[in-house]
């Protein structure tokens, strides 16, 4: 079933290729309908057919999906003619053309997305995921009281901000975008909090001495650097022995996963402002920003839970424990049930973990 799914998505993959200049609007709704799709849950989706095994409701969907490029065949496009500026724009990789180096362009796509948050609701909803995510680990965040912590890959710093809360003695973010560090300096100078102190660095060379952490907290970040192990020895290094951390990393594997090494190759055609204001006219919530940082970044690693575990000892962690926190949004939540398919689906799930040195 997993081939002759994969097979029909190739299929939309094609016919997307072909109508992006025509009908951009319509390839960003439907990608986001087949991307939102693929997760074990959605609260904005009401699963009429919860019965059905997912592979063969992603199958039907997916026949929807090319239906309606058929059908949209018989509207009128205003971007048929390439000779006005959208379309010349449309009509150009803009990455291509780009002198941006992957780093520079990493931040440029993610200081699109942390410009659309509020302040305010930025920073709860990240206090929120950091004890939803660590108390199943059996870490409390009280524990971080009087410690040296570190946010490394912070963006706009909003996981920093929520560390700093914690009555840690210093939060240090350390990030390569300029201006989103500038923009976690703002908030967190509103927030009255003085324990933070951020930094204009690559995670890849941090610039701290060995052992200077308490605790280091890494979310979602060395999946798009040119060198994740090269992220992790630095995690390592900078931890002080005894202490721990806590990473999220891309995993492998399932319909998942290939689909999102898939989508960008027709997503990366359509310039991201764009893509953000249909998305936005469709009444997407901002903080789903999942729908276009896949779609756009110029680097995302996918990694086995083998290659990973093995990669963790061999760098020394003592001990390390993967994190499953019981959210039916969550990959490892699902595939640590019975729920039918899950490896198909979902392969490896996520990497969530807490390390040990």
């Amino acid at each position: 079933m997993l081939d002759e799914v994969i097979k029909k998505f190739d299929k939309f993959i094609e016919i997307a290729e072909q109508e992006v200049n025509s009908r951009p609007w319509l390839v960003v709704i439907l990608m986001h309908e087949y991307y939102r799709s693929i997760y074990p849950a959605d609260p904005y989706i009401p699963y009429e057919d919860k019965g059905s095994l997912p592979l063969e409701r992603i199958s039907h969907l997916l026949d929807q999906y090319i239906q309606m490029f058929h059908l949209s065949r018989h509207i009128g496009s205003y971007f048929q003619n390439l000779n006005d500026s959208f379309g010349k724009l449309l009509s150009k990789n803009i990455f291509l053309e780009d002198d941006r180096t992957d780093e520079e362009e990493t931040q440029r796509v993610y200081g699109l997305l942390w410009d659309k948050f509020d302040a305010n609701e930025y920073v709860k909803e990240a206090r929120n995921i950091l004890q939803t995510r660590l108390k199943f680990s059996g870490f409390h965040l009280t524990s971080l009281k009087g410690k040296t912590v570190l946010d490394l890959g912070c963006g706009s710093g909003r996981f920093t901000i929520a560390l700093a809360s914690t009555g840690a003695t210093k939060v240090h973010g350390v990030d390569l975008g300029k201006k989103s560090i500038e923009a976690g300096a703002k908030i967190a100078e509103k927030a009255g909090l003085e324990n933070i102190e951020f930094r204009v660095s690559s995670v890849l060379e941090v610039p701290f001495d060995d052992n200077y952490f308490d605790f280091v907290f890494c979310n979602g970040v060395l999946h798009h650097t040119v060198d994740m192990e090269k992220g992790l020895n630095e995690l390592y290094r900078v931890l002080v022995p005894g202490c721990e951390a806590f990473i999220y990393l891309y995993a492998d594997g399932g319909l998942f996963w290939y689909s999102r090494k898939k989508m960008p190759e027709v997503m990366k055609t359509i310039p991201q402002k764009y893509t953000m204001a249909v998305l936005d006219l469709i009444g997407v919530p901002d903080s789903r920003f999942i729908f276009s940082d896949n779609w756009y970044v110029p680097i995302e690693r996918h990694t086995t839970k083998e290659y990973l575990e093995n990669y963790l000892k061999k760098i020394g962690f003592s001990s390390f424990k993967k994190i499953v926190s019981g959210r039916d949004t969550d990959f490892d939540s699902v595939l640590a049930s019975g729920f039918p398919e899950k490896k198909e689906m979902w392969g490896d799930g996520e990497h969530r973990y807490l390390l040990k040195k």
